[in-house]
């Protein structure tokens, strides 16, 4: 991006907002509240602008130019109001910081965790975009709701995004263990995104802490669905770390990811792990019910209760900056194509529009082989 585009008022205008909302909360202006306010309302508003656009690619309802530009203007409206939040809670914890209110492992764990998500954000961003960006450049004039099957492309994603049947018709274990892992790690981020709200927004607006009560029923509901999801990413690691020894040497090692699905599994392990340690440190194991798979961890620890506190906090920082790589690493490998696969097959049901597009490819090899 150049100078003069980065200088438009569209972009200026939000990134100047940005820079004095970062300087005031360093200064000791604002309150995380504003930063979580704005989060709230940005993420609300990537969410209707997301199933504004799903309305507008799967149905022919409304009308499609209003449809367009609504979905278009909350998506760009969500994205800067993120990139405001951002800026405001950025200042806020560095003021903060520089007033001796945060513990070292919240100093480390902001710029890491800012780094990862900036890296998956690219990372998708170049991947899933800026790969098709010539295509579409090229071909996207051909593309039109009016010329568009959303009876196919809803039945593509009930079965190529949701239930995954077509890998289910090529085997019944590699579904398996793909939807564990898939959904698995799905629901738990969505599960955390939502967590982070209850945890750390809602006694930023003067709320009660109800994340400290550990027998509220939602933060029961929370640890129930962290254990749950990660049970299930975490038996679907296993499931493909061992199929890729079965397999190794044959054809099919090529579907294989062995790399993410160890780097996931430690992930995973290393936060029952922990958790492991919090509930043996509490000795009240009947209170964190709802944590099951960390009550098995932790009635397994090989070390007494004196132990606790000196192995607590190495592993604190080995879960939680391991999950920070992991979030970064999510481009890098075939996880990716857990999101450019769907997508492309979703593109695929669409006959009509790949007719034309081969039609426009052919003639523009013709006109090009005997020019006029």
């Amino acid at each position: 991006m150049d100078t003069q585009a980065l200088l438009t008022p569209s972009r200026a205008i939000p990134l100047a907002t940005a820079a004095i909302l970062f300087t005031v909360g360093a200064l000791g202006g604002l309150s995380e509240a504003w930063g979580y306010g704005l989060l709230l309302v940005a993420t609300m508003a990537l969410v209707f602008g997301i199933a504004c656009f799903v309305i507008f690619i799967s149905t022919t309802w409304f009308d499609t130019a209003a449809l367009k530009q609504t979905y278009w203007g909350l998506l760009r409206f969500g994205g800067w109001l993120y990139v405001l939040a951002v800026a405001a809670l950025a200042g806020y914890f560095i003021n903060e910081t520089m007033h001796g209110r945060m513990e070292m492992q919240w100093i480390l764990f902001g710029p890491a965790a800012l780094a990862a998500i900036f890296a998956l954000d690219w990372g998708l961003y170049r991947m899933l975009v800026g790969k098709n960006l010539p295509t579409w450049q090229r071909f996207g004039h051909l593309i039109s709701r009016e010329g568009s099957e959303p009876a196919r492309l809803r039945q593509t994603f009930i079965d190529d995004v949701i239930i995954h049947r077509s890998l289910w018709s090529v085997s019944g274990f590699r579904w398996f263990k793909h939807t564990l892992i898939f959904w698995g790690f799905a629901l738990m981020f969505g599960t955390e995104i939502v967590a982070v709200f209850v945890r750390e927004g809602l006694p930023a607006f003067g709320a009660a802490d109800i994340w400290e009560d550990l027998g509220h029923p939602v933060r029961t509901a929370f640890d129930f669905a962290f254990d749950f999801t990660g049970l299930m990413v975490l038996v679907g690691c296993l499931l493909a770390i061992g199929w890729r020894l079965k397999i190794n040497g044959t054809p099919e090692q090529k579907f294989t990811d062995t790399p993410t699905a160890v780097f996931l599994f430690l992930v995973v392990f290393s936060g029952f792990l922990l958790e492991g340690v919090r509930i043996a440190a509490t000795q009240s194991a009947a209170t964190h019910a709802a944590s099951f798979v960390g009550v098995i961890f932790a009635a397994s620890l090989p070390f007494g209760p004196d132990a606790y506190g000196m192995v607590q906090p190495p592993l604190w920082y080995l879960h939680v900056f391991g999950s920070c790589a992991f979030i970064a690493y999510v481009p890098v490998k075939r996880l990716v194509h857990s999101c450019a696969t769907p997508m492309g097959r979703l593109m695929n049901s669409q006959k009509g529009l790949l007719a034309a597009k081969k039609e426009a490819s052919i003639k523009g090899m013709l006109v090009g082989k005997f020019p006029k």
